[in-house]
């Protein structure tokens, strides 16, 4: 409906009572009540669940990098075939657990080591069935996720020992998997 539609009685019997409405309408008493205890309630963010925490996520990586191992091993069928000349400095497991500062080089050796391992298998993948190369991405995907996860629990707690201990492991799972994967390509 416009002012065209209305004639003048109309517009001025509709000022006259639009005029006697109040300017202001206060709430009902007890809604602001309401309002502030909402905003003043403690905010309490509840325990993740179990399979949530990032130990309990690095564990599940190591176990999915371990099957993962353990299928290519059946897959390699005992076979002994010469491992590609690239090493990694690993610690001694009988010495003490490296601190996050020292693990920092060791970690750069791995990453280091794995491109390689990587760059040599990406270039003798050709030799291998479209179906294995399709499981050993994947492999590769849940140990990345598993080192990543491993990663972040340690930026919340870099003074766990045991997290670094897990990331190295987890590190050497890989290029474990990544030799024994070029291996296959190369047989």
């Amino acid at each position: 409906m416009t002012e065209d539609d209305l004639n003048e009685d109309e517009v001025r019997t509709l000022s006259e009572m639009t005029s006697r409405l109040p300017r202001d309408i206060d709430p009902p008493a007890d809604a602001w009540l309401a309002v502030k205890a909402e905003i003043e309630a403690p905010r309490i963010r509840p325990a993740p669940a179990f399979w949530q925490r990032p130990a309990f996520l690095a564990a599940a990586g190591l176990v999915l990098v371990a099957g993962s191992s353990g299928i290519t091993a059946l897959l390699l069928g005992g076979r002994s075939v010469e491992r590609p000349p690239v090493q990694v400095a690993l610690s001694d497991p009988s010495t003490a657990t490296p601190s996050l500062a020292e693990f920092a080089t060791l970690e750069n050796e791995y990453i280091g080591t794995a491109n390689r391992l990587s760059a040599m298998l990406e270039s003798e993948q050709m030799q291998l069935s479209p179906e294995t190369v399709a499981k050993m991405k994947e492999s590769l995907r849940i140990i990345d996720a598993a080192i990543l996860e491993a990663r972040r629990a340690l930026v919340e707690d870099p003074a766990n020992r045991q997290l670094i201990e897990m990331l190295a492991a987890t590190y050497g799972k890989k290029i474990d998997f990544l030799r024994r994967t070029t291996e296959m390509g190369r047989s």
